[in-house]
């Protein structure tokens, strides 16, 4: 599994990459120009046959800063005991050093089911929009599958399970996550699906299995209250 960010303002790209065996782990490495200046893992599962416990992630760049956030689902490699859970964190990539500014942590530590598909945005300075995919059982667990991306999921969490939750840099939730399938907005669950447009966030995702018309959703996020 494989998840790569550009930030503008050092110049520097910041890949990942989950590994089977050799590292056992989710490995970030920071280049820039020509060289490379430092690695992180954060520890995952894995066999040699290829079952990862790492099933898919994003990385996006801080654009007030020489940092970047990410987001990862990690679960069980053997039998699928553990359900996928995501992760955030986030990477200072200043010049000369890499490092967590926030380490990995759950940012739902208390959900029973499955937490899959997740992408991450920049909304301001320290604020983090994260979107992914949610459901109440244990849904993975044939971690060889996921490697072909047969993820085997079934269509009613595809159209019920998508949420967005307001994050800030240390992995602490602003408010509850909201509903946006509720909304008639569900997320293709495999792919990065969550892009800037502009004057706001969005995605696109085909109308049901197997149609063939495809729709743009446009988010934006206010600040309400005091």
């Amino acid at each position: 599994k494989q998840m790569i960010g550009y930030n503008r303002n050092e110049d520097a790209f910041l890949y990942a990459n989950a590994g089977d065996a050799f590292p056992k782990a989710l490995q970030f490495t920071a280049k820039r120009a020509s060289n490379y200046y430092g690695k992180l893992r954060f520890a995952s599962g894995g066999t040699r046959d290829g079952r990862q416990s790492v099933t898919q992630g994003a990385i996006k760049a801080d654009p007030w800063g020489a940092g970047f956030a990410s987001v990862w689902s990690n679960g069980s490699t053997v039998g699928g005991e553990t359900p996928d859970k995501l992760y955030f964190a986030t990477i200072d990539a200043s010049p000369g050093s890499l490092g967590f500014a926030q380490e990995p942590k759950r940012l739902f530590p208390n959900s029973p089911g499955t937490e899959i598909g997740g992408n991450v945005a920049p909304l301001s300075k320290g604020r983090w929009l994260v979107a992914y995919t949610e459901a109440p059982t244990n849904l993975i667990t044939d971690y060889l599958k996921i490697f072909f991306d047969r993820w085997g999921i079934p269509e009613s969490v595809r159209l019920d399970g998508g949420r967005v939750a307001i994050v800030n840099s240390a992995g602490e939730l602003e408010g509850e996550p909201v509903d946006v399938a509720a909304l008639g907005a569900p997320f293709p669950v495999e792919i990065n699906h969550i892009v800037d447009r502009g004057v706001g966030l969005g995605w696109i995702y085909l109308d049901g299995p197997g149609k063939a018309t495809a729709k743009i959703v446009h988010l934006r996020c206010r600040r309400t209250g005091s």
